[in-house]
C-alpha cells in the first residue's frame, strides 16, 4: 500500500517555535506566519509487515496542509503561504496533482484563510478555513457553493476576548488572523459517512465535534470533552479522530459512543501531540502520526508496535492513502526545470 504525508513546516525555525510554546509557555503565533515555512510532501510504501515502511519519494511543494486522493483525479492538497503582515497577499490554495504527477489544477477564493483540512464531494471540495471559522464547500472554479459560518451559529467569541465580525465580502488573504483572533479553530471537516446530510466538524477550542445539517445549517454537539483533536476520518466500527494533546486515537460508534483509545505516543513522553491517524486497510492495525518525536508508529489491534521515523524537524500532518501507480516523478520534474 502506498501512501502520502504531509509536512507543512520543515524548517528548524519552527521547530523553534514549538519548542518555546510548549516547554517555555509563550505564545508567539504570528511568528508561525513569517519566513519561509518549507514543506514536503512524501511518498511512503507499506511493505505487508508491521511498521516495514520504505520512502519512495518526496517534493517539496510550500507549506501542505490536508489533502485527499481520488482514483482517476490525483491528490488535491492544499498549499501555499498564508498572509504574513496584514495588507500583504497569501497564496494558499488547492492544487491537484494528477496519477501521471502534473499539477493539473489549481483552485483560489478570496475566502482561504489558513486551510488545514480537505474533501471532495460530489460538487467540488469541502474544505475547512480556520482563519475565519468557517466551512467552505467550493466549485473547481473556487466559487462557493456551501458555507457555514461559526460567528453565526453560536461562537462569535474570539479565544483572545472579543467579538469577532467578519466580513464575507472581503478577501481575507489579505489579513493575519492569528489563533486569539479566531473562535473555534475549526480545522477537520466530512461529510458524514453514514449519513451524507450531515457534515461533522472539530471546534478545537471548545474541545466539542459539531453534526451540521447541510440544508438547514442547524448543528447539534455529538461529542464533547475533547483536548486538542484533529482529523475526523471514518472508521471500520464508526469513527475516529486524534484527540491530539492526549496523545491518543479515539474511536466512536455509528452513535458516538466512545468505544476505544488507542495510546499513539510513548507513555513515558512529556509532551503528547497526535496529529493524524489511518486505518489499516484489514483493520489490524493503524498508522499513528506521533508529532513531537518525530514517529510514524504503526501499532496493531493486539498492542504490538513499530515505528517509522521522520527525522526533525519534519512533524506530519495527516496520512493519506493513494493508488499503487501513483508517483511525484513529473512533478518532480517540473519542480527543478
Amino acid at each position: 500500500m502506498k501512501f502520502v504525508i504531509s509536512y507543512p513546516q520543515t524548517n528548524w525555525d519552527y521547530a523553534k517555535f514549538r519548542f518555546d510554546r510548549i516547554v517555555k509557555g509563550k505564545d508567539r503565533s504570528n511568528e508561525v506566519f513569517k519566513g519561509e515555512p518549507g514543506g514536503k510532501l512524501q511518498l511512503l510504501e507499506h511493505q505487508g509487515e508491521l511498521g516495514k515502511i520504505k520512502m519512495l519519494e518526496e517534493v517539496y511543494p510550500t507549506k501542505p496542509f490536508g489533502m485527499e486522493y481520488v482514483e482517476g483525479e490525483g491528490l488535491y492538497f492544499i498549499c501555499g503561504l498564508p498572509c504574513a503582515v496584514d495588507g500583504v497577499a497569501g497564496d494558499e490554495h488547492i492544487a491537484r496533482l494528477n496519477d501521471n504527477g502534473e499539477i493539473d489544477l489549481e483552485i483560489r477564493s478570496p475566502l482561504f484563510s489558513q486551510l488545514r483540512s480537505l474533501r471532495r464531494t460530489e460538487k467540488g471540495l469541502l474544505v475547512t478555513a480556520s482563519g475565519i471559522d468557517t466551512i467552505l464547500e467550493v466549485n473547481f472554479k473556487g466559487e462557493v457553493i456551501w458555507s457555514w459560518w461559526a460567528t453565526e451559529s453560536g461562537y462569535p467569541n474570539a479565544y483572545g476576548g472579543g467579538v469577532r465580525n467578519l466580513d464575507k465580502q472581503m478577501d481575507h488573504r489579505l489579513k493575519c488572523y492569528s489563533g486569539k483572533l479566531q473562535t473555534t479553530h475549526m480545522n477537520s471537516a466530512i461529510i458524514d459517512p453514514y449519513d451524507d446530510s450531515k457534515i461533522l466538524t472539530i471546534l478545537f477550542y471548545q474541545g466539542l465535534m459539531a453534526r451540521i445539517d447541510r440544508k438547514t445549517l442547524q448543528h447539534e454537539i455529538v461529542i464533547r470533552d475533547l483536548n486538542g483533536a484533529h482529523h475526523i476520518r471514518k472508521h471500520s466500527r464508526g469513527y475516529m479522530l486524534s484527540n491530539s494533546r492526549k496523545g491518543e486515537v479515539l474511536i466512536f460508534d455509528n452513535s458516538f459512543n466512545l468505544i476505544d483509545h488507542i495510546q499513539g505516543t510513548n507513555s513515558l513522553f512529556p509532551i503528547k501531540w497526535v496529529q493524524d491517524a489511518f486505518e489499516m486497510p484489514e483493520g489490524q492495525s493503524h498508522l499513528i502520526a506521533d508529532c513531537n518525536t518525530f514517529n510514524l508508529r504503526e501499532r496493531d489491534i493486539n498492542g504490538k508496535e513499530k515505528k517509522f521515523n521522520t527525522k526533525m524537524p519534519n512533524r506530519i500532518f495527516q496520512i493519506e492513502p493513494v493508488a499503487d501507480n501513483f508517483s511525484f516523478k513529473a512533478f518532480k520534474n517540473i519542480v527543478s526545470s
